[in-house]
């Protein structure tokens, strides 16, 4: 942005004494990226702050939009003015700025280097800049003042232009400001998955069922995004590659191997069906509707079936999707009805349908600690990631691990390994449940989280209740049933529903 005497864009308005035009009495604040001095008028800047720490990336962004962060519940797009001006990169990088700039009910914030001064426009020589299209640095930067006889050059950034710029998300923010008094409403949880480079989310009521992807069948419904078809129980549903569905450049390839470790939603539509393979679950996370934070605009490639923003425990930006469109989705619906043309689902005894139509709901996690458990949904508050760093507990019992500090609430870890005598973990890649007990709550460490299992009651067995004071160490008395589930084989197994009661009851008895 150098030499800008001699750009051919400028339009100099001649003032009293062949001066360049003087513009009207005008503040702007003024920043740098590198040498360069840039400003924004000051009715357009909201406030600066300090770089933020955790940047939520945007699939299929421009090169120049970082992404989105969270500002005191309002959700802002971050742009990267040296890409976004064509600087070249900062290898060493100081502390940085954010100038959050507003107009209406838009927001965004411009990354800069460091803070300059706030400039008093009244008397200064301008010169205007006429765009010729040679890129988008041409239609953002308005202009430059002329301090210090010319010595001192500013350009003029212009803020509507800057929120105008294609493929960029705008925040409607008003709801974030406004104090609403009115009923929360019903608690819900949804589940969180990455799709690649985003974190996601969907209302668990929406989900018929989460697991690991199956093995896939090759079919003539294979194309595009539908990467397969799967048995599930008899009914052969397409998978669909969720990531490339999103918009994501990095689809996945047709016949390739789909890795172990990709878990697949299930979600019913009108058409029968369908399962959307994504990288991996995350969390179960609990929300109130009014958590989530709408946008006006979002500019990604399917934006339409974003319903807003949630934010997760760590304040990290999950996109949540809207299960109405997703389950009306043209793709879906095509690949679903196609599928049982040609696949038509196995006949099935009335009865039995009837029977398993009235029984009722029941969703469950499945994980593993040395071998496959469950345990009822509503008896879980969230699964997290096992924390880097553990408070010392001030007692020294073999089966706690410590204590973790969410949210400012100090929550006791078993390790359940410890407790029933159970060699250690193969690695630190843990996960832990919250569930409440009595009226405090506990954590389990779990090797992993592997599904979510949607079943009916009818399918779950109770078992009796053992007696909870036994010093033994038999994982089996402190199960309270088991449930038959056929595995990503299309084996069915029986997974043991563990007692939560019975074993902090059994963590009490052993302190």
């Amino acid at each position: 942005m150098a030499g800008m005497s001699a750009d051919p864009r400028q339009s100099i308005s001649a003032a009293p004494g062949g001066s360049a035009k003087q513009v009207q009495a005008d503040k702007y604040g003024s920043f740098f990226i590198a040498d360069s001095e840039f400003a924004i008028s000051v009715s357009a800047l909201h406030e600066i702050v300090n770089e933020p720490e955790e940047i939520s990336p945007v699939p299929l962004a421009p090169p120049f939009m970082l992404g989105l962060f969270n500002l005191r519940g309002m959700i802002i797009p971050v742009i990267e003015l040296r890409k976004l001006l064509e600087f070249p990169e900062d290898k060493d990088p100081g502390p940085r700025k954010v100038a959050i700039i507003e107009h209406g009910e838009h927001c965004i914030g411009l990354l800069f280097d460091r803070t300059g001064e706030v400039l008093n426009g009244k008397g200064v020589a301008r010169v205007d800049f006429r765009p010729n299209g040679e890129g988008i640095k041409d239609v953002v930067v308005d202009g430059v003042l002329k301090f210090d006889s010319g010595e001192r050059l500013v350009q003029i950034l212009d803020p509507h232009e800057l929120l105008n710029l294609e493929q960029l998300p705008r925040a409607d923010n008003t709801s974030g400001r406004e104090t609403v008094k009115q009923s929360r409403g019903k608690k819900l949880a949804c589940v969180s998955f990455q799709t690649g480079h985003t974190t996601c989310a969907v209302d668990l009521r929406y989900v018929k069922e989460v697991r690991t992807v199956p093995k896939l069948e090759q079919s003539l419904l294979t194309g595009g995004n539908v990467i397969g078809t799967t048995n599930l129980r008899g009914v052969i549903l397409p998978i669909i590659d969720f990531r490339g569905f999103m918009g994501d450049e990095a689809k996945f390839t047709l016949g390739a191997t789909v890795p172990k470790d990709r878990r697949m939603l299930v979600i019913e539509t009108a058409e029968g069906p369908v399962g959307l393979m994504v990288f991996s679950i995350d969390s179960i996370l609990p929300y109130f509707k009014d958590e989530i934070l709408p946008f006006a605009k979002l500019a990604l490639p399917r934006g339409d079936l974003v319903d807003g923003c949630l934010l997760d425990k760590n304040d990290q930006i999950v996109m949540m999707l809207d299960p109405a469109k997703l389950s009306t989705e043209p793709s879906f619906l095509a690949a679903a009805k196609s599928c049982q043309e040609v696949f038509p689902p196995e006949e099935v005894d009335d009865e039995v349908a009837e029977l398993e139509a009235r029984a009722k709901r029941r969703t469950f996690i499945k994980f593993t600690f040395d071998r496959k458990f469950a345990l009822d949904t509503s008896h879980v508050s969230e699964v997290i990631n096992r924390p880097q760093e553990l408070l010392e507990p001030p007692f020294s019992l073999s089966f706690v691990e410590g204590i973790l500090n969410l949210r400012g609430e100090l929550i006791t870890l078993f390790n359940p390994r410890l407790l029933y005598g159970l060699p250690p973990a193969p690695g630190r890649n843990q996960k832990v449940l919250i569930f409440k007990h009595g009226q405090q709550k506990f954590g389990i460490l779990v090797d992993t989280v592997d599904e979510i299992i949607i079943t009916t009651e009818n399918r779950v067995v109770e078992l009796k209740s053992m007696d909870q004071q036994s010093t033994s160490k038999s994982i089996s008395e402190d199960v309270t049933g088991c449930l038959q589930h056929s595995n990503s084989d299309g084996v069915f197994e029986t997974i043991m529903i563990l007692d939560t009661k019975a074993l902090v009851d059994r963590c009490f008895h052993a302190a």
